[in-house]
Order: C-alpha cells, then structure tokens, then sequence
C-alpha cells in the first residue's frame, strides 16, 4: 500500500492533540489559580490548603504517566482517552457540591488521573508519530493551544466566580472541559499512522525505496534508568516545574503588591498569552538551533522577568513582567520532550519521555502548594522568586553537562 507522507490528516491529528492539551492544561491546571483566594476565604482556610487539591491532582496526572502505556495496549486510545475527559470534567464540577477540603482533594486526585490519560505524554505521542518534518512546530502548536485557552478562559472564570460564586464557576469549568477536548474523541484518527494508511509527515524514504520504519526495535542492555544524561534531564525536569505553579499565585501576588484583583486576572492571562508565544516561537527556533540552545535561551528570559515582577509596583509593568514569565511553560512542554529525543533517540522516547514527565509533574505538583505556604508563613512570595532564580543557574549547568555527556555516549 502507498502510504502518504503528507496530506489533510496530519493537520487534523494536530487538531485533536490541541483539543488534548487546550482541555487538560489549559483549562484543568492553567486556569485553577484564579479559585484559590475566593475558595479559601470563603471557606476560612490557608490559599495553601486549597491549593494542595491541585498539588494532588498533579501528582495524579504524574503517575498515571507511568503506566499510560500499559494501560493503552490493555484498552486502546479512543476509550481510554473517553474515559480521561469524562473523569476529569466530572470530577471537576463536583467540586461545587463540598465544602470539606478532604473531599477536594478526592476529587482533586480523581481530575488529574482523568487528565494524564489526554496530557502531555498522549500529546506529545501524537506529535512524535505523526509528525517528522516540522515536529518542533507541531509540538509548539499543540502545547501552545493551552496558553490560548488559559489566556481566554482566566478573566472568564475570573468574571463568573464574582457573579455567580465559586460554585457554579466548577460546573461550567467541568462542562468546558469536555467540550474542548471533544474534537479528539470526534476526529477519527489512530495513533499509529500507518494504521490509517499514513507516514509521519515528511517523512523521507531512502535510496533504494523502502521506507524507514516508524516504530524500530532497540536493544536496552546498554540502558539504565542510572544513566547520568537521564538524571541530569530527570532533574532539570523537577526543578523548572517548580516554578511553574508560581503563575497559578499571580492573583495573589497582585494583592501583595497592593494591585487590584482585576490587574491580577490580567496577570495570569497575560501569562498564558506569554505561554502560547514562547511555546510559537521556541518550538519554532528549536527547529533551526536545537533543543539544547533553546532551552537556556528560555531559562535567561524567564529570569529576566522574575527580576522584573520582583522590581514591579505598577500595573502595567507587572503584567508586562507576566507575559514574559510565561515563557516558564515553554521547556516542560515543548522543549522536554525535544531534549529527551535529542539525547535518547526516538527509539527510547516511549521508555524515557513518561519517566521524564513524571519528574516534571513532581515539581509542578509541589510548587502549587508549596508556594502558597510561602505566602502563608512569611507574608510574601519574594522567597519563591529568588529560589527560582537559583534553580534556574542550576539547570543551565545541568543541561550542558548532559548535553556533553549524551555527545560522548553517542560516539
């Protein structure tokens, strides 16, 4: 059979892995911020407290990384990414049904194990698959489109919880939930492309005509999780998304700087406007210079603008400042799984690229409680920031030196 490199279907696979990331990022973990100060005052608890429900739901969404595998070859893609927006939209708009913290964080952990089963590692899966030519793009668009959906839906949310209360506002978060990742249950499309008669987009064939296989058997005895290229990647990984759960603050942080509630949805909108840019631009760049060079160039913006917030006392600098801070979304989504294929191969990727997203979902889980107890206990989010900074110097080192150690491995 004549299998097509390039055509219609690819662009509508990209559709559905953007409905996929808009859904689980953009709306179940992007926008979540803007309830933390309306839910925890008017249930009398610590911003942090409240925020422990997402720090559990991003620990859910990690885990169930690990065996999204496993549990694809056991039920295959289209069910089980059903099941994972139907538990992740229902659990969600439960949540205006309690008022006991224990039963957020039930319904917390039960929205993040719906919400890995159509997050990073089914999207990024897609793109690999699918795409050969232009994967930094592609892998860019997709994981932009939460910044897009964030970018819309914060202020809305924002507007709802002060009209009609925190409670109604879950509801019709749960229900946009599944409407946005409607389009990839719809779209009719197999992750394997040459189940639908199809190569990965651009790809190329060699001299003598037969295609390069998709899928390559590899030879793991020469592997382990030990490895020090996969420890300095794991690491990166853990300590860049801990600073993502600052921006779920940014309300807050608005507060604490003496800004109206209105320049803090801004805020967190014109982070996720900076999310869709910088995800465009890097997985653009990433395309022409590398994955490595991109991600230290991302890591100097994003501390540039954490001096920025941290010198900031008018409004339109803070949401400037915000915009930039947005690039912190760039390296877990777009730039990981372009460092893990760089340095692993795309052979190992499904091995590697779930381990490594586990990692990245540790940090970002944590951070969004951890962050919150800061303010708590010390009154301001300075002490976050500056850590932040310093966990950006170590990351620039690591990266380096695991892209110099992956280099001799290779020889």
């Amino acid at each position: 059979m004549d299998l097509k490199a390039k055509g219609p279907k690819h662009w509508l696979v990209l559709i559905a892995a953007c409905a996929m990331s808009a859904s689980s990022f953009g709306i179940s973990l992007n926008v979540i911020g803007v309830f933390y100060t309306p839910v925890a005052e008017s249930l009398g608890v610590y911003r942090g407290t409240f925020a422990v429900h997402a720090t559990l739901s991003s620990l859910a969404l990690a885990i169930v990384t690990l065996y999204f595998s496993q549990l694809l070859n056991r039920f295959g893609w289209k069910p089980l990414l059903t099941f994972g927006v139907l538990l992740a939209s229902l659990s969600t708009a439960a949540m205006a049904f309690t008022t006991q913290m224990w039963v957020f964080y039930i319904l917390g952990t039960l929205r993040g194990l719906g919400a890995g089963l159509f997050a990073a590692v089914p999207v990024s899966l897609v793109i690999n698959n699918w795409f050969e030519e232009k994967k930094g793009l592609a892998m860019s668009i997709a994981f932009g489109s939460s910044g897009i959906t964030g970018a819309i839906f914060s202020p809305i949310f924002t507007s709802l919880i002060d009209s009609i209360g925190w409670e109604s506002t879950f509801i019709i978060m749960g229900a946009t939930i599944f409407l946005i990742a409607l389009p990839a249950i719809l779209i009719p499309y197999s992750l394997n492309p040459k189940d639908d008669g199809y190569l990965p987009y651009g790809f190329k064939q060699v001299k003598n005509g037969k295609n390069r296989p998709v899928i390559k058997q590899v030879d793991w005895s020469n592997f382990s999780l030990f490895n020090s290229v996969f420890i300095l990647l794991g690491l990166v990984a853990v300590l860049h998304t801990s600073l993502t759960g600052i921006s779920q603050h940014f309300p807050g942080f608005a507060e604490s700087k003496q800004l109206t509630p209105h320049v803090g949805g801004l805020m967190l909108s014109a982070v996720m406007i900076g999310n869709i840019t910088f995800k465009l631009l890097i997985g653009f760049i990433s395309d022409y210079i590398g994955a490595v060079k991109s991600t230290v160039i991302i890591i100097g913006i994003n501390a540039v603008s954490i001096v920025m917030l941290l010198a900031s006392t008018q409004p339109t600098i803070a949401i400037i400042s915000s915009f930039i801070f947005g690039s912190v979304f760039a390296i877990p989504s777009v730039l990981l799984p372009l460092l893990t294929t760089d340095f692993f191969g795309r052979e190992r990727y499904v091995r590697i690229y779930p381990v490594i997203s586990f990692f990245a979902g540790i940090g970002g889980a944590l951070s969004m409680s951890v962050v919150g107890y800061v303010y708590d206990f010390t009154g301001s989010y300075v002490p976050a920031f500056i850590t932040g900074l310093v966990f950006h110097g170590i990351n620039v080192l690591f990266i380096l030196v695991a892209s110099k150690q992956s280099q001799k491995e290779r020889l």
